[in-house]
């Protein structure tokens, strides 16, 4: 059992709610944010149900005031940060370079990487005298080309490399940038209703079949590999973009 104070942001639904709640029921405190309020309670009574603890904090990850409320109430509630797990995330715009939507760029630098970047920086202080972590909830698209996909591949390889920098720059810290495969979440149903106009279409056709034949992952599976990182992750294996399926990572909480 633990007895540290994590942080995670899209913690609403899908693999933020669900690293939630098997990181509370591993006996840390859990603090949620994303920007559905009502969602979050909804995750955070389920937490308290099962004999957890959990504190709602509504807020934009992109907005650097929200990032320091967020830290600041985390401190006042449990006096403490260990960890963040920067989970907020957002695909769009689902389109060629040529065609993508500017403001939909913008919007997902502000959530990809910026709010990771914002929210650190409010952390850091405190995730020092802790020996704290960061985890990066990064993306197989980081290393691989994806057609239509050019914001999210390109903000998640800056996610990646903005780990191994704050991992050469904060010995105290550990910093992982986490790939969760590809997992059944609202990101996939977005790719599935947004994607045939902006991929090739047997790359949408891809995602459609694994959804239908059911080969995404349920969320509890990465979720599982996420909590263990947020929790126990060693100093050893920062900087590093980690797999959910590594045999390291399962063996963490086995």
């Amino acid at each position: 059992m633990s007895d540290q104070t994590v942080i995670i942001t899209g913690a609403s639904r899908g693999l933020g709610a669900a690293t939630a709640k098997i990181t509370a029921k591993l006996g840390a405190e859990v603090v949620l944010n994303a920007r559905s309020e009502d969602d979050l309670n909804e995750v955070a009574a389920e937490i308290r149900e099962s004999g957890g603890q959990a504190l709602v904090v509504p807020g934009d990850v992109s907005h650097v005031e929200d990032c320091w409320r967020l830290v600041n109430k985390a401190l006042r509630e449990y006096g403490r940060v260990d960890t963040i797990v920067n989970n907020a995330g957002i695909i769009e715009p689902i389109a060629p370079i040529a065609q993508g939507d500017p403001q939909m760029w913008r919007a997902n630098v502000e959530i990809n990487i910026l709010g990771p970047v914002y929210l650190t920086q409010a952390a850091l202080p405190h995730l020092r005298k802790r020996n704290g972590r960061v985890i990066n909830v990064s993306s197989g698209a980081a290393v691989k080309v994806v057609e239509g996909w050019a914001a999210y591949c390109a903000t998640k390889a800056a996610l990646n490399h903005f780990t191994r920098v704050l991992a050469a720059e904060e010995a105290a810290v550990t910093a992982i940038a986490f790939r969760p495969g590809v997992v059944d979440t609202e990101l996939q149903a977005t790719i599935r209703a947004a994607g045939e106009e902006g991929m090739p279409a047997e790359n949408y056709e891809h995602y459609v079949r694994l959804h239908q034949e059911g080969k995404l992952l349920p969320p509890e599976l990465p979720g599982r590999s996420l909590a263990a990182l947020s929790l126990y992750a060693p100093p050893s294996w920062s900087g590093e973009f980690i797999s959910w399926d590594e045999e390291r990572v399962r063996s963490l909480i086995n």
